[in-house]
């Protein structure tokens, strides 16, 4: 399993933010420190489905957040609808 704990986000010409990166790590409870573009990690999600999950750091401890999904080959998602954006929750960023 890999864990998603912070993105970095960008602004576009047109004004909306949209994930350029992500950090990842394979260990649930220690702080992500690899990190990779988004584009990237829509390629890992596309060739090993369901193996992706967020986690948050809360009280000291971490726990699993939701399953990352990719929309339209483009967009990191953790909700179930098809809405072309993404949306990682509320996970720090950097």
């Amino acid at each position: 399993m890999i864990y998603i704990d912070a993105v970095h986000y960008v602004q576009s010409s047109y004004g909306y933010e949209y994930i350029s990166e992500v950090r990842w790590t394979d260990n649930l409870n220690s702080k992500a420190y690899k990190s990779c573009s988004k584009h990237d990690m829509i390629n890992f999600i596309n060739q090993h489905p369901n193996s992706v999950k967020t986690k948050y750091y809360r009280y000291g401890n971490w726990y699993v957040g939701e399953d990352v999904r990719v929309v339209d080959n483009s967009y990191l998602r953790t909700d179930a609808n098809n809405i072309k954006a993404d949306n990682l929750g509320n996970l720090p960023r950097y």
